[in-house]
């Protein structure tokens, strides 16, 4: 298992660096270190109204909420160990050549992620934030920050693991068992107070080291994962899947409209592929769902922020991840015999993305009506739309039909913090300032147009 897991660690370097070369994704996590210690020295500012304790609040609910958006391995069982990336052949397809078990397998490839992230993520984070706190006269331990941040890192992730899993063997039966989680956690942290919930086990392990919260912190990370392994669906059919010709049905039912035929073929690759749409339940919904949980206790770090504007802003930029689902599930291989060019792909997809918009969008209105603020819904509404336009041209612009791959290059990534961060920011700041100021928006909407514009200028003459 140890040689398997060393050429995994292996394949991931090889597979990244053959886009944009060694130099280009080794100096990623120096852009991360970069971005966490500008983050800590703005604390300068922003310290005169908040309290550490409220800083690693943020810190580690950012954490859980980027395990919860890459932990559903649980549907994308046989997809990983088939063809994760389109035609690329992975060290986890050769479950059915290689005298090894799948669940062996299968377990090497997560635990292989889960440091691949480690190091990616938490540990150039952890660095640049602590260091950035030194320069300012704040001081961190830094090994129980990196600790309690993986952790946080590690239980969103392990949930929503266990989570996907349930699904993809219950199907629809499985949404009764979603009912009893909230439940169960609540049985199992009745000792807690609210603020302890709040604040979640690894963060009072770090205000409040005990063994008793470590365990607990350990379990919640572990036992989810393991559960999850143990009735992994990683079956391999005999028999070939037949479906229904349902093409041309979809395709009637979108018109005449020119891109009808390649979004008809998206809805159906998403449906077919593993997870189908599952995907969308557990890559956006819950995440956001958690987002919209746990943000008015966030918001109370900084006082005035108003919680549907940062809501809006915040599902607009994660609907963007939509765009890569598109992209790569796709086989683009196929498309190189068709009259097609770059920029007609890249517009059958963001139509695809356009008609997928309408989820988190709805989304963005439940929460408004949830609120009680029918009066400002076009302001929200206004937000999102422009936000989600936004954000999905700069992608479309750096990364063209390779996203997946392409924002792990160190100067894309930086480009796209920097296009994007100071726009998201400013929006939340003017709503700050006065709630009528956010009808500003509107201008990111012709700025998304002519990005767009541009991306199809740029990746013109590329080959698909």
């Amino acid at each position: 298992m140890l040689e398997l897991f060393r050429n995994m660690i292996k394949e991931e370097w090889r597979m990244h660096s053959s886009f944009f070369g060694n130099r280009g994704f080794a100096l990623f996590p120096v852009v991360i270190t970069a971005v966490s210690m500008l983050l800590s020295l703005s604390m300068v500012v922003f310290g005169r109204i908040i309290i550490q304790t409220e800083v690693l609040l943020g810190l580690h609910y950012l954490f859980l909420f980027m395990g919860s958006m890459i932990g559903g391995f649980g549907l994308m069982g046989r997809e990983i160990m088939d063809r994760r990336f389109g035609q690329i052949s992975l060290l986890a397809y050769c479950s059915r050549t290689l005298p090894v078990s799948e669940r062996v397998i299968f377990s090497t490839f997560i635990v292989k992620d889960v440091i691949y992230y480690f190091f990616l993520y938490a540990l150039p984070f952890t660095a640049g934030f602590v260091a950035g706190a030194v320069l300012i006269g704040w001081q961190y331990p830094f090994f129980m920050l990196l600790t309690t941040l993986f952790m946080s890192f590690c239980i969103g992730l392990s949930l929503i693991f266990l989570l996907s899993t349930i699904y993809a063997n219950l199907g629809k039966k499985a949404l009764f068992l979603f009912l009893l989680i909230p439940g169960v956690f609540l049985a199992i942290f009745r000792s807690l107070s609210i603020f302890n919930l709040y604040a979640l086990p690894p963060l009072t392990f770090y205000l409040e080291p005990a063994a008793d919260m470590f365990i607990i912190c350990l379990a919640l990370a572990l036992l989810p994962s393991i559960i999850s392994i143990i009735f992994l669906k990683v079956d391999y059919p005999q028999s070939q899947e037949h479906y229904s010709n349902s093409f041309v049905k979809i395709a009637g039912k979108l018109g005449s409209y020119a891109y009808s035929h390649f979004m008809a073929k998206d809805c159906l690759d998403l449906s077919r592929s593993e997870g189908g749409p599952g995907k969308i339940v557990f890559s956006l919904l819950v995440p956001v769902a958690l987002v919209w949980l746990f943000l008015p206790q966030l918001l109370k770090v900084v006082p005035g922020m108003d919680i549907l504007v940062v809501f809006a802003v915040v599902v607009g930029m994660m609907a963007s991840t939509m765009y890569n689902w598109l992209t790569e599930s796709d086989m683009f291989s196929s498309y190189s015999f068709l009259p097609l060019t770059v920029p007609d792909v890249m517009k059958s997809k963001l139509n695809s993305y356009s008609l997928l918009n309408v989820v988190p969008f709805a989304v963005v209105l439940l929460a408004v009506l949830q609120a009680g603020r029918l009066q400002d819904i076009f302001h929200i509404v206004l937000v999102f739309t422009a936000v989600s336009m936004y954000v999905v041209s700069v992608t479309v612009y750096l990364t063209g039909l390779n996203t997946s791959f392409t924002l792990y290059s160190a100067g894309t990534f930086t480009t796209y913090l920097l296009a994007i961060g100071p726009v998201a920011l400013g929006l939340i700041i003017l709503a700050q300032v006065n709630f009528h100021f956010v009808l500003a928006s509107a201008v990111l909407v012709p700025v998304a147009i002519y990005v767009l514009r541009a991306s199809f200028r740029k990746w013109d003459g590329r080959e698909v």
